[in-house]
């Protein structure tokens, strides 16, 4: 018997029959840091990605504001949807709602270090300087013809860095790095490797 790897691809989550041309459009800031515009970020990076890793037509044209209204009823606004399509000529429409976060993590932490006088492992306990970062996106994928939501998930991404004044935008990309393939893997599909035993004589 031997153990051999298959490579499977898994179906893209969303069916893009017919989807080719992309606009990713604006979205909407729950809560950004200063210093950096959330929703020209997300907007850039969806593209910037997309455009590499799929070989679907990504639009780029500076769409217009949203309208001004609760989630629930923008999404069910599919007139509003079904112009920007005609407008731009797209397909499919991506948009969402982004909220990136900073909270101040620093605390006591008790540690296992070698002492420099006995050589013996000690357990000390000191206080660290950390900052913890968070990045929440809700996608939504609406259809550019009939302003319908096809298709919609949430992603967040988190990471914790030693004390303080980490720069924003490198840490935005980073937690986007986080869940990227799976972001992308609603649209295309997402190769996958698994394990199978066959016999052999």
């Amino acid at each position: 018997m031997a153990r051999v790897t298959i490579n499977a691809p898994m179906p893209a989550r969303l069916d893009m029959t017919g989807l080719r041309k992309v606009l990713v459009t604006r979205f909407i800031v729950d809560k950004e840091l200063p210093g950096v515009d959330l929703d020209k970020e997300i907007v850039g990076l969806l593209r910037k990605e997309l455009r590499k890793k799929t070989n679907l037509d990504i639009l780029d044209v500076e769409p217009p504001p949203l309208p001004e209204q609760p989630l629930k009823d923008l999404l069910a606004n599919n007139g509003f949807w079904r112009r920007l399509g005609e407008t731009h000529g797209a397909d499919l429409i991506i948009s969402g709602k982004a909220s990136f976060e900073a909270a101040d993590r620093s605390g006591y932490v008790t540690q296992d270090e070698i002492s420099p006088v006995t050589g013996q492992r000690v357990r000390r306990t000191r206080f660290v300087d950390r900052e913890g970062f968070t990045l929440d996106l809700s996608l939504f994928f609406l259809d550019g013809a009939t302003g319908r939501l096809l298709y919609e998930d949430h992603f967040t991404g988190e990471n914790t860095l030693p004390g303080h004044g980490t720069d924003r935008l490198t840490v935005l990309y980073t937690l986007f790095e986080q869940f990227e393939e799976d972001v992308i893997g609603i649209v295309v599909p997402k190769p996958k490797s698994a394990q199978r035993y066959i016999f052999t004589e």
